[in-house]
């Protein structure tokens, strides 16, 4: 036994049958040899591709042979990749899987080169050209999607030799990240894990969250000159490449991914700083029932009512879920059910394992989920979110062919924030007693709190920050506190208490990185809680056209034709509204 664990850990070691909560890769391949000799067959099979190029809208057929070649290679990479990545998760330890990642990564490059290379070609065509083969019945039915995507960039492609040499800079480009990552993971010291210091914020003892909190932010804050000219070379990268392609601002340009108008982006700022009363309130309710003079930041994450049930083992968790989200139906169930009997989760955590969970999709297989389920209802909730990206994966790969089954992010959201509603509407209905009762109402109130307030904040310390650089300001570390500062004081209200260490609360986002991207969350959230209050008054059948239309259409076009409509703010406003009678039922309550 570990001198670190009790009697109480060994003994639920030697509960969980590891043998039936692991993944089962046996669907990918057989073996690591196995794998090793499709990755050498794959890389002589990308020659076939690579021979097209030059060629590749040289006719309707041509143009047909390449993008079936092209299908056929991704969903083998597809498969590939999704092998090292799940056993390297899983022996994180291993160089054996280090140089097998290494292997395909060199493969994973060299493949991509090929793929640009033939997106080139087509963003190079004439229209004229270009609807010639777009009027082929066969090509449109089958690529016509992924065709205009790549068309969309056409005004934004410059001459070869411009192209070539950003090309080139790429990975000077990605430095602000890579420091950043390499200064948080490996520099940065600090006494306390992530999950210690999760839990450290979550302590009934002010003085231990405090202490917590502070020694975190300090690590930040003895650094953060360095750190703001990482976010700053970060935004000046996303400008240059912006003006360089043509592009109104860095907002635009990340935007166009996804199609994405810009008044999506900037009604969802609006409409939650239009409705801050409501934030307000919470943050009222959270100082009245902690009995605090102020909040501060580290008073945000301490439970506000005791956990009712800190002790879910797997098999009620599984319970918990089929109950919450039996109203999407018996289609949606079984999938479910496949989930949980078939080996696509790896449950529990161990040494060797990473922490933290995902849902990987691998096409013309089923999807593989990665726990670290711990017997909390923290747990349960990641359990059902993430089985929200994997039905979609799963209904969107059976219904629409391979260019259009990979959903984007902005709606994957959707679906997995969907099933943490269902969860916590069926444990509020449910709940025996009203102690019980505050407890689910609390953690739904975290969850659209965290995830539509929060996030929506972040998103607009980013289009401030990259504004401010746009308009020529100059832009530090002073600047960047001040921001930040001024957000907290926007969003928390009066009973909330500015602390100087909290100004520096940014330079601890590492999504920042990745630029212009938090506000999906928000807009999940948006969706995912009004496409719930639907499921359950109207039934599941317009849910379970949306999963099934995959990425058929823009995320906005897919979720407009579902009745939920993002370029208004109703289903901002509508959240907003669930949280404001969340926020008086626990009131009354307490």
């Amino acid at each position: 036994m570990n001198n670190n664990d009790t009697e109480d850990d060994a003994e639920k070691k030697q509960e969980i049958d590891y043998e039936k909560t692991c993944w089962n890769l046996q669907s990918l391949f057989k073996s690591d040899d196995q794998w090793k000799k499709e990755l050498k067959s794959f890389d002589k099979d990308t020659k076939e591709l690579k021979n097209y190029i030059g060629k590749v809208t040289k006719s309707p057929t041509h143009l047909s042979f390449a993008l079936n070649i092209k299908e056929k290679l991704d969903i083998r990479l597809n498969k590939l990749s999704a092998y090292v990545k799940l056993k390297q998760d899983t022996n994180k330890n291993s160089y054996k899987y280090l140089d097998m990642n290494d292997s395909m990564s060199k493969s994973y490059g060299n493949y991509m080169g090929i793929c640009s290379d033939l997106e080139l070609e087509i963003l190079k065509l004439s229209n004229k050209d270009y609807k010639k083969i777009i009027s082929n019945k066969n090509i449109n039915r089958k690529y016509g999607a992924y065709l205009r995507d790549i068309r969309r960039n056409k005004v934004h492609y410059l001459d070869d030799k411009s192209e070539d040499i950003l090309s080139k800079v790429s990975s000077i480009s990605s430095l602000p990240s890579q420091v950043y990552e390499l200064f948080r993971n490996m520099d940065r010291k600090t006494n306390l894990t992530p999950a210690q210091y999760a839990s450290e914020l979550e302590s009934s003892d002010r003085e231990n969250r405090k202490k917590a909190y502070q020694d975190e932010l300090i690590t930040y804050n003895d650094n953060i000159n360095t750190i703001a000219g990482l976010i700053t070379g970060q935004v000046k990268k996303n400008i240059f490449y912006s003006q360089e392609r043509g592009y109104e601002s860095s907002l635009e340009m990340y935007l166009e991914s996804d199609n994405v108008d810009e008044k999506v982006y900037n009604n969802l700022i609006r409409t939650v700083n239009s409705n801050m009363d409501s934030l307000h309130k919470y943050i009222d309710l959270r100082k009245k029932v902690l009995k605090l003079d102020k909040v501060h930041s580290y008073d945000m994450f301490v439970p506000m009512v005791k956990a009712v049930d800190n002790n879910i083992n797997y098999e009620k968790a599984q319970s918990i879920v089929y109950s919450a989200l039996s109203p999407l139906g018996k289609e949606y169930n079984d999938v479910v059910y496949k989930a949980f009997n078939e080996k696509w989760i790896d449950v529990y955590s161990h040494e060797n394992k990473v922490s933290g969970g995902y849902c990987l999709s691998v096409y013309e297989n089923h999807p593989y989920i990665l726990l670290n389920y711990n017997n909390s209802l923290g747990s349960v909730s990641t359990l059902s979110h993430e089985l929200g990206h994997a039905v979609y994966e799963y209904l969107s790969s059976k219904n629409q062919n391979y260019f259009n089954s990979n959903p984007s992010i902005f709606t994957h959201e959707v679906a997995s924030t969907t099933n943490e509603a269902l969860l916590y509407e069926m444990l509020i209905k449910e709940a025996k007693g009203n102690d019980e009762k505050a407890y689910y109402i609390t953690q739904y109130l975290d969850l659209i709190k965290d995830t539509l307030y929060t996030q929506t904040m972040y998103a607009e310390f980013e289009k401030t920050i990259h504004e401010l650089v746009e308009k020529g300001k100059s832009v530090n570390a002073l600047v960047l506190n001040d921001v930040w500062g001024q957000l907290l004081k926007k969003y928390y209200g009066q009973s909330y208490e500015l602390d100087q260490l909290s100004k520096v609360g940014w330079a601890r986002i590492p999504h920042f990185y990745n630029s212009f991207y938090v506000y999906k969350y928000a807009t999940g959230c948006s969706a995912g809680v009004s496409f719930a209050q639907d499921i359950l008054k109207n039934g599941s059948d317009n849910y379970m056209s949306f999963l099934k239309k995959g990425s058929s259409d823009y995320p906005i076009n897919l979720l407009k034709s579902s009745g939920i409509n993002l370029t208004n703010t109703k289903p901002i406003e509508n959240t907003i509204k669930k949280f404001d009678s969340l926020v008086a039922e626990l009131e009354k309550l307490l």
